[in-house]
């Protein structure tokens, strides 16, 4: 008996082992990481404003990837046109924006060519925006400004492009309709005819868009999968040389928006927010840099966005897009770190946007669920909790 003690012991023992000697190989592959991501971030130079200009001016088409409902993000795009505004050696031809129809094009040429800012034509566009309630933010208003204001002082027109085929609209305000294209191919359409005639465009839309990926889903019934390219795909395919990618840096989004967490941190970091540490590091100096080559480029996406594939993703049967090795240097061509995410914080809600007009068609397209002004901030709550703090400002039931 004391023999067979003294093997479980043993074997207790080495099992510890075991698990201490693994530890000590994550940690020392993590500080390996960590001086790799370093050396490289130390020896980037480039400010956002600046690395953001060189690319415009290098490629017909970037593609800027923002994550929605952040206020900071749509900020870094008003305070970027402002800073181009005097900048006589560049000319956005359009800025592509993600959050129209185009059926309202005609009032986004009326408004980019006003001598005052239309705040009524900014917010019908808003209205029509792709989402039950619009796209409700004032930093967005204040995005629009921004590129009146660079219109004025360019002396040469920048059109507010809208992307959004018309059937979207028709589609939420329960109309009939006729499908025509997917957003993200009619999006890649009207850049595309920009890039064709040698102009310059910001493509301005989540990250979702405008990385080089496939959207796909399911079908239980044929076994196979449905899959669509996004715009930045498209685009990508269709001009390799005169597109660029580039992803604001953020936290990890989920179908509401960021996801928070219970420490200091305050939102879910991508990857395992080594990145992050390495900013910190560096004092968090804003810079913009290329990723190729670099360690941000061997990131596989599904550590990047926290998923793991399952069998039927990585079938190669069933019409599936996935592949395990896909990683960030397949999707964008680089990145722009201007704020630490910790410090990021959610849109301001525009109240102007919901007049009666707007709310009789909120009602119709939630059945009744949205009455009042009230029942917006509460819809709009319950759909992206993140919002919760800006809502209660407007007396939410």
């Amino acid at each position: 008996m004391r023999h067979i003690n003294h093997d479980k012991r043993l074997l207790l023992l080495l099992a510890m082992l075991a698990v201490v000697t693994f530890v000590i190989a994550q940690t020392d592959e993590r500080t390996r990481k960590q001086k790799d991501y370093l050396s490289f971030i130390q020896s980037q130079t480039t400010s956002p404003f600046d690395y953001l200009t060189q690319k415009i001016k290098q490629y017909n088409a970037v593609l800027l990837g923002e994550d929605h409902w952040v206020k900071d993000h749509m900020q870094f795009l008003a305070d970027y046109l402002d800073h181009a505004a005097n900048d006589t050696t560049l000319h956005i031809d359009a800025l592509a924006w993600e959050s129209g129809n185009s059926i309202d094009q005609k009032k986004a040429d009326t408004l980019m060519m006003s001598k005052t800012f239309r705040e009524d034509l900014a917010l019908q566009i808003l209205r029509n925006a792709p989402d039950t309630y619009g796209w409700p933010y004032k930093e967005a208003v204040e995005d629009m400004k921004a590129l009146w204001r660079y219109n004025k002082a360019q002396g040469k027109f920048t059109r507010l492009l809208l992307l959004d085929p018309p059937y979207m609209l028709q589609l939420l305000d329960g109309d009939k309709y006729e499908y025509t294209l997917s957003r993200d191919q009619s999006t890649a359409n009207k850049i595309a005819s920009y890039i064709g005639l040698n102009r310059k465009v910001l493509y301005y839309a989540g990250a979702s868009h405008t990385m080089r990926q496939f959207h796909s889903s399911y079908n239980s019934k044929t076994g196979m999968y449905h899959v669509q390219s996004t715009a930045g795909k498209i685009l990508s395919v269709l001009y390799p040389y005169k597109v660029f990618t580039i992803k604001l840096w953020g936290g990890l989004m989920g179908s509401n928006g960021y996801i928070p967490t219970a420490d200091d941190f305050r939102w879910e970091r991508c990857g395992d927010g080594l990145a992050d540490e390495v900013f910190r590091c560096n004092g968090n100096r804003p810079v913009g840099f290329d990723i190729t080559g670099s360690p941000f480029a061997d990131i596989l996406v599904s550590d990047f966005f926290h998923f793991q594939y399952s069998e039927r993703m990585l079938c190669k049967n069933n019409g599936s897009p996935h592949r395990a090795d896909e990683s960030l240097g397949d999707r964008i061509d680089g990145i722009i770190f201007f704020r630490p995410v910790n410090e990021f914080s959610i849109p301001h809600i525009e109240p102007k946007m919901f007049d009666n007009t707007f709310l009789k068609r909120i009602n119709k397209r939630t059945k009744g669920e949205v009455q009042t002004l009230s029942d917006v901030y509460h819809y709009i709550k319950k759909g992206h909790p993140t919002m919760a703090e800006e809502c209660d400002k407007y007396g939410i039931r």
